[in-house]
């Protein structure tokens, strides 16, 4: 897979998993009610949670590209669809309305119970699992070798999971007062359309060069 592609999907990738979700909140809330001795369990547990969606996706692509490869484009085109909607919906969600961490109700500060939260946490998040779904197929080229492109993009999605919920670990206070403010909330929600039709364009460019 040429190195471009990786550095637009991990641009994407990261534009998206910044934007506070559900887990994104969770490991923020531990963060400022425990610290950051509390980032290693919090991030951990995100990370493998993120890692279940990834698998899951990119066993699907191969089964139908294996079968289909103009399914395959059929399923990158849904993803397409779904990318545009998660898009759209980020971009209308109030901004500075849903609060940013809750320190109530959080389990003792066992690491393992730490992690268990935070993986189920990350997999019950939906936007988390649908970015995941919709995402990987955009970058996926039917006319490469499967395996190495999973293992890269795979690799990529989770570490930048991985990377995003440091960032909100270790600069919890920092992070809080930021996103605090409305514009800086509806920017960075406004911002993953943008990213992505960009993406699509590079890459779709790139592709096209290379043939």
């Amino acid at each position: 897979m040429p190195y471009p592609t990786w550095i637009v999907f991990a641009v994407v990738a990261a534009t998206f998993l910044l934007v506070p979700g559900r887990s994104k909140r969770l490991v923020l809330s531990y963060a400022m009610a425990h610290g950051r001795k509390s980032a290693f369990a919090t991030v951990t547990g995100v990370t493998l949670g993120s890692a279940i969606p990834v698998a899951l996706v990119l066993g699907l692509s191969f089964i139908v590209l294996t079968a289909s490869p103009s399914g395959f484009v059929v399923l990158q085109w849904i993803g397409l669809v779904l990318l545009m909607l998660l898009a759209l919906g980020l971009s209308r969600a109030p901004a500075g309305n849903a609060p940013i961490a809750d320190n109530d109700n959080l389990p003792e500060e066992k690491p393992l119970r730490v992690i268990a939260h935070c993986f189920g946490s990350e997999l019950k998040d939906p936007r988390s699992s649908l970015l995941a779904a919709a995402l990987l197929p955009q970058f996926l080229n039917p006319t490469m070798a499967f395996l190495p492109q999973a293992i890269a993009l795979g690799s990529i999605f989770i570490l930048m999971t991985a990377a995003t919920s440091l960032i909100y670990a270790l600069m919890a206070e920092k992070v809080r007062k930021t996103i605090r403010k409305h514009a800086v909330r509806r920017t960075i929600n406004r911002s993953g359309g943008t990213v992505l039709i960009a993406a699509k364009a590079v890459t779709a460019g790139y592709r096209k060069i290379a043939a």
